[in-house]
């Protein structure tokens, strides 16, 4: 019998999880981040999105408040393109106060324990059940004299993780740790699994209740509780970030039955719809892939691939790239490139990429936009705002490399004299970028 995990009669739970910490749940020594990008305070290296298959969200998976909050910076870790599922967090973007009395490092262990227990596969075939037990991580240590936390994903949940070509969510990790506790992580990453579908597909309670508590869990059995305290401060919290939800109840009796969830941004567009010409100089693109990369580091190379890979003009794919307003319809366009790449692998007849490509893109964007005629440069502001995000990698770049000589470099890698020259390089180049932003 196939064992492969994913299969759609199978659940990913978590053994020993029947008890979860109930909400409300304190979050003090949890680090709380502004709206304003809580990734740029952080010390782990992350991605702007992270992405699961929908079979793996819409499992049992009951995480404590830093339970959640590490698997969420270990999954910003991951890249989709990338092979590896290894991964390294700071203590410090996990619990804030310090390692005092070594009460973090406790936490972290208490957590660590936790998440090394075996996830549960159940499934039924002709009425007999079947009970596999799975690693959620091949390897998680941590180590009190780096302040850091490394590990790896099992191998064996990969097809949930990297490289992920349909049926997956995807969010944004500025959003996710931006929500305070681990029950509202859960509710954001099985809410946005459901908020592309076109269609309406009512979630039973109990089903969601075992999603957030594991199996056979008797945590919010009752609907005025669970909404009281679970479901409306997760979408308060929601609201803040940017997302309003419309939840619709299906009774049966006075029994809540099921819910059915209705997802809808209220954030301001990724991209202006602005008036351009078709024809652009070398410097109004070059300006354009400015304000493409200010706005999502991905939308550059998007903009590439559909110029070279698909054969579209470049007023073709800009207006493509115009119409990405948000992250679904960038995930949207993605999944259209995949599947007519599927299409061309199977030798359907295309008479022509660029059209046909054009025609399955129009037909997933909500309202498609056209160029208009009018001459129009992308916005001042706009470019500003590329340069200062420019100028701002830079400088943490440049602080990367600081820290590098002057603390992590192997002590026989440079003499004293060539340490302080180089820390005297670095420092004046933060110097000048600094200035350049304030000026």
């Amino acid at each position: 019998m196939n064992r492969k995990i994913g299969r759609s009669n199978r659940k990913i739970g978590r053994s020993n999880r029947k008890t979860c910490v109930p909400f409300p749940v304190s979050t003090a020594n949890l680090p709380v981040y502004p709206m304003n990008g809580p990734l740029n305070g952080l010390q782990t290296k992350l991605h702007e999105v992270a992405f699961l298959s929908n079979t793996f969200v819409r499992s049992p998976l009951a995480l404590s408040n830093v339970e959640a909050r590490i698997f969420a910076l270990a999954l910003g870790c991951l890249h989709q393109k990338q092979d590896t599922l290894s991964f390294r967090i700071h203590f410090n973007d996990i619990t804030r106060g310090g390692n005092t009395g070594g009460k973090q490092y406790t936490e972290l262990a208490a957590a660590q324990t936790r998440l090394t227990q075996p996830i549960i596969n159940t499934s039924l075939k002709n009425g007999k059940k079947r009970r596999d037990a799975i690693s959620l991580f091949n390897i998680l240590s941590l180590d009190e004299g780096t302040n850091l936390i490394t590990g790896e994903f099992n191998p064996r949940l990969k097809e949930h993780l990297l490289d992920l070509t349909g049926k997956f969510t995807t969010v944004e990790l500025e959003s996710l740790l931006t929500l305070k506790n681990a029950h509202s992580q859960r509710l954001f990453w099985i809410m946005r699994s459901y908020h592309n579908q076109t269609w309406e597909e009512p979630l039973p309670f109990d089903t969601l209740r075992e999603w957030l508590f594991g199996e056979n869990s008797d945590q919010y059995t009752d609907w005025t509780d669970f909404n009281r305290y679970v479901l409306k401060p997760a979408i308060e919290e929601f609201r803040v970030i940017g997302w309003e939800v419309a939840v619709t109840l299906q009774r049966r009796g006075r029994r809540v039955e099921a819910l059915v969830f209705k997802m809808t941004s209220t954030q301001e567009p990724l991209l202006p719809v602005v008036k351009a010409k078709k024809v652009l100089t070398l410097t109004e693109i070059e300006e354009f892939r400015r304000m493409l990369e200010a706005t999502y580091r991905e939308l550059p190379a998007l903009y590439d691939r559909l110029r070279l890979d698909f054969e579209l003009k470049e007023y073709q794919a800009r207006e493509v790239l115009q119409n990405v307003k948000d992250l679904t319809a960038y995930q949207a366009v993605t999944k259209v490139l995949h599947d007519v790449r599927l299409a061309l692998a199977s030798r359907k007849p295309i008479k022509s990429l660029p059209a046909y490509t054009l025609s399955q893109l129009k037909a997933v964007l909500p309202v498609y936009q056209l160029l208009g005629a009018a001459l129009s440069t992308p916005p001042k502001s706009a470019v500003s705002r590329a340069v200062a995000a420019t100028s701002q990698a830079q400088i943490r770049e440049a602080q990367e490399r600081l820290k590098f000589v002057q603390e992590e470099a192997p002590t026989n890698l440079f003499s004293e004299q060539e340490k302080a020259s180089r820390t005297a390089t670095i420092e004046a180049e933060i110097a000048v970028l600094t200035q350049g932003l304030v000026s």
